[in-house]
């Protein structure tokens, strides 16, 4: 029984939950919506690319604004970059693949305060980079003295002037 069961379990923990557009907030719908624009203004790319999978998504409010964090898949469709909106434009099967970080901070009324959009053509990215990236526009707009760290000030104390 045990042998059967270990397949199983290592199958279902592979597969990846995706979530649809429909289960997004407005927040998380507006920072796709930055991330894919952000996207398609790379001067390299020439193609339209749509969204073809959300692989996962999370957002953390701040005083200045909500930072999100998520990952999604895109392919390449038959539409040059330029028309990357329209609704005609039909992804190709065999059309190139990315999968993206995007790190949006939205303030009040959904203005971008930051945002980090990353589509490596490889899946092999660097996570370093990104993750600092990342750290960057989620602390964007924040107050910089709002929350004091240890070591973060250091005070010297003179002797009495002679």
């Amino acid at each position: 029984m045990w042998q059967l069961l270990i397949p199983l379990v290592l199958w279902l923990g592979t597969g990846q939950a995706q979530l649809s557009e429909m289960q997004l907030s407005e927040t998380q719908h507006k920072s796709l919506q930055v991330a894919m624009e952000e996207f398609h203004k790379h001067p390299l790319v020439q193609w339209a690319f749509q969204k073809t999978s959300i692989n996962s998504v999370m957002d953390m409010p701040f005083p200045a604004g909500t930072f999100v964090k998520m990952e999604f898949n895109i392919q390449q469709t038959n539409c040059r970059k330029k028309d990357w909106k329209e609704s005609h434009c039909k992804v190709l099967p065999k059309g190139r693949k990315r999968k993206c970080l995007a790190c949006i901070k939205l303030g009040p009324e959904h203005h971008v305060l930051g945002r980090m959009v990353h589509c490596p053509i490889q899946s092999q990215g660097h996570q370093e980079t990104q993750r600092h990236h990342c750290n960057k526009v989620e602390r964007a707009g924040e107050d910089s003295y709002s929350m004091y760290l240890p070591g973060q000030f250091a005070f010297l104390k003179s002797g009495p002037s002679k």
